[in-house]
């Protein structure tokens, strides 16, 4: 028996939560469904999600819904408890699929509301806008690139000296304590040496 076929042709299921919503008559039709019978709602809800165009089509019952699947702006935790005394945490919900019975052709990915009505527009209230300045940005870049080039070159480099240069006249020179930390200044050094 080979274990790899096996493996290839055993589907994977990964544990993945999201919200399903549907309009209001359809959402009431499934809750007295589950509540009453949950063993007819694998046969009466089919989901079919597409994650490249994050899109999704509904099938419940004989209606067919169009559905989006946008992020949250925040993570929700989802709870599980057999015994209404201890709760476990099954997992983070970040999506919600949004169904309706015509297609909408919307590309947002991002939903602007969490899921309780203080949450409305919470993307717009609470979140702060990034301000950027993108000539300081670019500028930042190339400060940052350049720094990244040295770094590699010194790596590569078989040795390395340095030298501490001061804007100032050289009756200024550096006092005891820069001494002590850097000893003498290289290019002094590298004079008596030749």
């Amino acid at each position: 028996m080979d274990f790899e076929n096996d493996v290839e042709n055993e589907k994977i299921v990964l544990e993945q939560q999201f919200i399903l919503r549907l309009p209001h008559e359809e959402a009431i039709k499934l809750r007295n469904l589950l509540d009453t019978k949950p063993s007819k709602v694998k046969k009466s809800l089919k989901l079919d999600l597409n994650l490249d165009d994050n899109s999704g089509i509904v099938k419940f019952g004989k209606r067919k819904l169009y559905g989006c699947l946008r992020k949250f702006p925040t993570i929700i935790e989802s709870y599980k408890t057999h015994d209404k005394v201890t709760i476990c945490k099954t997992a983070d919900i970040n999506q919600v699929l949004i169904c309706d019975f015509e297609k909408n052709d919307n590309k947002k990915l991002n939903f602007m509301h969490g899921i309780t009505p203080p949450l409305k527009n919470v993307k717009k209230k609470r979140f702060r806008k990034t301000l950027i300045n993108t000539e300081r940005a670019v500028e930042v870049e190339n400060i940052e690139r350049e720094l990244y080039y040295l770094l590699r070159t010194d790596l590569e480099a078989v040795s390395s000296k340095y030298e501490v240069t001061y804007e100032q006249d050289k009756e200024n020179r550096p006092n005891n304590s820069e001494l002590n930390l850097f000893g003498n200044i290289s290019s002094e050094t590298s004079d008596e040496e030749d």
